[in-house]
């Protein structure tokens, strides 16, 4: 029985000490990203910032474009709560006015150029960008405008795909030029798109 205890204790203190690493070096990396840039980042330098060893790190993230994703994921779970009572034009609005407000006053603005920019020449995180990273991106916009289909506020037919795609390239310029503060242009685009919304074509509905 002492045998077993002591063994169960070792598994509890091994677990705790794992997530106490495993958040030590988000926080480093955050820390990193905050006050070096993309341009300082380095997994031996979050290594060295976290106390963690380097084999640690990529145990748990392959490259920095992943350890970058997580901080991103994180940072943003926290922030964006879009109302239901609104109309979908100005769930739309809200949901890039706080997207905006997250990427210019926070880490996460660095932090999603940084992963786009280690995404370019490694098809490993590209295709974790284009088919999970961006497909939670996606879930809330999708969200408000398949219930906007539902409610009659949008047609049938609505093309949800190319409008998601209009939006974020929308965003991403904003975002890779720096120029976030231009967020007056984000209501006239939205309503522009959405009073001229676009439906699915006949070989789309096929």
């Amino acid at each position: 029985m002492k045998n077993d205890l002591n063994t169960s204790s070792r598994r509890s203190s091994g677990a705790v000490r794992s997530e106490q690493s495993h958040l030590a070096i988000l926080e480093a990396a955050k820390i990193l990203l905050t006050e070096k840039g993309y341009a300082g980042f380095s997994i031996e330098a979050v290594a060295k910032l976290a106390g963690a060893s380097k084999p640690t790190i990529y145990r748990w993230w392959p490259n920095k474009a992943q350890l970058i994703a997580e901080v991103y994921e994180v940072e943003t779970k926290k922030a964006i709560l879009i109302p239901e009572g609104e109309n979908v034009c100005q769930r739309v609005v809200l949901l890039l006015e706080a997207l905006w407000d997250l990427w210019r006053n926070t880490i996460c603005g660095v932090a999603f150029r940084s992963f786009i920019a280690e995404c370019q020449n490694n098809s490993e995180n590209m295709t974790l960008l284009r088919e999970d990273f961006m497909a939670r991106r996606f879930a809330l916009p999708r969200e408000i405008l398949e219930s906007a289909i539902e409610k009659g506020e949008l047609p049938a037919d609505t093309d949800v795909e190319l409008i998601l795609v209009t939006l974020f390239g929308f965003c991403w310029f904003h975002l890779l030029t720096d120029n976030l503060s231009n967020s007056h242009l984000i209501t006239p685009f939205i309503y522009n798109l959405l009073e001229k919304v676009p439906v699915k074509s006949n070989s789309a509905q096929a």
